[in-house]
């Protein structure tokens, strides 16, 4: 069962610091840890996408203006990665995504009165996670704390590079899951 200290502690386990048993410990590697871990589960999370974080949902139109359709940015959407219609075959849209001052969020503008998106979205339980993701996140956060945690810059050129090849596999992992799942979905499509 993999849990937030879990994958902290395999960070630590990297930096050859002792494991924690909490990160409402008064130390500073709790702290760091606190600091550091959602910014960089978020950003392994948009390096790729990754099955166990994929969603995709009908957009909800906020307005049209001069042929072109505003649609509310999905609330737990890390990164769009896409827009689609179902009249075209679920073929991709382009789209803009900016920040409506006026209406205080992100939207999509796109051409499609009927758009769907496929994002990553943000996962808060750590069991849901791959585990080549755990791998690769656990190195991200080790690296990030590598500098003020021992003061060894190397290590953390060191940890770049784990992390940069571990993310390699990862991403042709989940590749070949997400190849995998699409043919089983075409084969069951097929059989109905």
């Amino acid at each position: 069962m993999i849990s937030k200290i879990t994958v902290c502690n395999l960070a630590l386990a990297q930096l050859g610091q002792a494991p924690i048993s909490s990160l409402d410990q008064d130390d500073e590697k709790a702290r760091r840890l606190n600091l550091f871990y959602e910014p960089v589960r978020d950003e392994v999370l948009r390096t790729h996408n990754w099955a166990f974080a994929g969603a995709e949902e009908p957009l909800v139109l906020i307005e049209e203006v001069h042929g072109k359709f505003l649609y509310k940015y999905p609330a737990e959407a890390l990164f769009v990665r896409r827009v689609f219609d179902t009249n075209s075959g679920r073929k991709a849209l382009k789209f803009r995504e900016f920040f409506r001052t006026d209406l205080h969020c992100r939207v999509l503008e796109t051409a499609s009165s009927q758009a769907y998106a496929e994002y990553t979205r943000r996962i808060l339980d750590e069991n849901l996670f791959d585990p080549a993701f755990v791998k690769s996140f656990s190195l991200a956060l080790a690296c990030d704390l590598a500098v003020a945690l021992t003061g060894d810059s190397s290590l953390a050129s060191q940890l770049l590079q784990k992390y940069t090849l571990s993310l390699d596999e990862a991403r042709r992992s989940n590749m070949t899951e997400n190849f995998s799942r699409a043919a089983q979905n075409d084969a069951f499509t097929e059989v109905r």
